[in-house]
């Protein structure tokens, strides 16, 4: 009897012990996942503060008003070399200028992320560089290819982001005036337009056509309503020298202006981007006159038919419905008709246009209050282009206002690298 108890008790000792160990197991592995999860949430949040680093980086490329090339030359520092070093203690000794500090007094310890209380609980540092193409030490941009790296520290850990980022901006106009779909329209009566020259007016000197076409039948077409009389043929100036200078670029156009999906892409990257929306009511316009400013080249989407002038515009105008020129007017930059791609020029005032033109027809002329753009094509449809009685200086090629016009675009992520 007594055996028993003392077996009894031994095995209740070994009991006791094993839920000893067990608990204090458990106890271990509860605290090594309160490691592990503190470890794995400040690597995160480093993470995300390098991604921000990148967009603030992003974002201060899109607004400044300097080239690539001469942010580049200004982040290479006074000996006008770019370091490839991914160290950061070898950055902070070279002479290169970091994106993020901008401050000199916070360069060796980086631009500081506080809580809402105020207390620093994060620093970061964003450099610039040029891409593997250009050569990532090379001062000189020829691709708007940039390379940022960001670099964050937070909880005691560190990460760092390389990102590629290329500038994003409406595909190169293969001329002054560009009709991107046949025409279903084209009136030249009694136009008194100086020009429209292909001719780059920017010192670049990138010449082009005057006119740019998909179809070859508008060439004799629009080369017919310019005889006239009087014989207006010889206004219609560019690179080929041939009056008039109208010749078929498809074969020039970048993929996404030769689709419907392409161009309403396209349109939607606009759109994201727009300094300016505007939504007409159906049957009625907005009316668009003085517009940005030389140092404040802005994008104006326009849901719907436009009244532009007269005044002097500066940016991207991209119209959704019909566009009417009134009055005298000057616009500066790019002015895209993608949607109905009807274009009016009518009646007295001088007007011209210093850029280029685009027109394209993705949307059907079924619009309606309860539809207003129209319903959407399978391919590019006719396009409208009325010059009747229009006076002015006309258009003129400028890739020096193109680029301007641009400006407002950002640059986009081509390629993410963790390091």
């Amino acid at each position: 009897m007594k055996s028993d108890r003392g077996a009894a008790l031994i095995l209740a000792l070994l009991f006791l012990s094993f839920l000893t160990v067990l608990g204090g197991a458990l106890l271990t592995t509860s605290t090594i996942d309160v490691w592990i999860s503190e470890n794995y949430k400040a690597s995160t949040q480093g993470l995300y503060l390098a991604e921000a680093g990148i967009e603030l980086g992003r974002e201060l490329l899109r607004a400044s008003t300097g080239t690539p090339t001469e942010l580049l030359t200004a982040a290479a520092g006074p000996n006008g070399t770019l370091s490839t070093s991914t160290d950061l203690r070898l950055l902070l000794a070279s002479d290169d200028e970091p994106l993020f500090p901008s401050a000199a007094t916070l360069r060796a310890t980086g631009q500081p992320l506080a809580d809402s209380s105020g207390r620093t609980i994060g620093t970061y540092h964003v450099w610039l560089r040029n891409d593997n193409a250009d050569g990532m030490a090379a001062p000189v941009d020829h691709n708007q290819v940039l390379t940022l790296l960001s670099f964050a520290a937070m909880r005691g850990t560190r990460k760092v982001i390389e990102v590629t980022i290329k500038k994003s901006k409406f595909p190169r106009l293969p001329a002054a005036m560009t009709f991107d779909g046949p025409l279903g329209g084209f009136d030249y009566t009694n136009s008194m337009l100086a020009k429209i020259d292909g001719n780059d007016a920017a010192t670049a000197r990138e010449n082009e056509n005057a006119v740019g076409i998909v179809d070859n039948s508008d060439i004799n077409r629009i080369a017919s309503a310019l005889m006239g009389p009087p014989d207006r043929r010889s206004t219609y100036s560019g690179v080929s020298g041939i009056s008039p200078d109208v010749a078929n670029s498809e074969d020039e156009m970048e993929s996404r202006l030769k689709t419907v999906s392409g161009l309403e892409d396209l349109v939607s990257t606009l759109m994201a981007n727009a300094s300016d929306t505007y939504r007409p009511a159906y049957g009625s316009a907005t009316a668009i006159g003085t517009y940005g400013m030389p140092a404040d080249y802005r994008i104006a989407v326009v849901n719907g038919d436009v009244i532009l002038g007269p005044g002097v515009g500066y940016g991207m105008l991209l119209v959704r419905g019909d566009l009417w020129v009134m009055g005298s007017f000057t616009w500066n930059g790019l002015i895209l008709v993608i949607g109905q791609g009807s274009f009016h020029w009518n009646g007295a005032g001088d007007g011209s246009i210093n850029g280029g033109l685009f027109l394209a027809r993705t949307r059907a002329n079924d619009r309606s209050s309860a539809n207003p753009l129209g319903t959407l094509l399978s391919s590019r449809g006719e396009i409208t282009a009325d010059f009747n009685g229009a006076r002015g200086s006309g258009i003129q090629y400028n890739t020096s206002m193109i680029e301007a016009a641009n400006q407002a675009l950002p640059y986009n992520a081509i390629a993410v690298r963790e390091r």
